[in-house]
């Protein structure tokens, strides 16, 4: 339950960021042309973002389990192997 909090969580968190991101993109276009572009902008808006996805996308792989299935399936054939007699 704990892990379906966080996902959702940080699944809004991401959208906060990603619609961040979409400002610093759109106001770099409406820059005038005596302004200089800096790259630091994007990548500052960028390394938060990715994090966060980072985040979002383990904790959603915990709710949904994904990692169990190939332990699972890794400790059966570990068994088939070495049968117990």
């Amino acid at each position: 339950m704990v892990h379906l909090l966080l996902a959702v969580v940080l699944t809004l968190f991401l959208a906060f960021q990603v619609r961040s991101l979409a400002f610093v993109l759109r106001s770099r276009r409406a820059v005038t042309a005596g302004r200089r572009r800096r790259r630091s902008d994007i990548v500052w808006a960028a390394i938060p973002v990715v994090v966060v996805l980072a985040l979002a996308a383990r904790s959603w792989v915990a709710v949904a389990d994904l990692g169990r299935p190939a332990a699972a399936a890794s400790a059966q054939a570990r068994q088939a192997a070495n049968p117990v007699r």
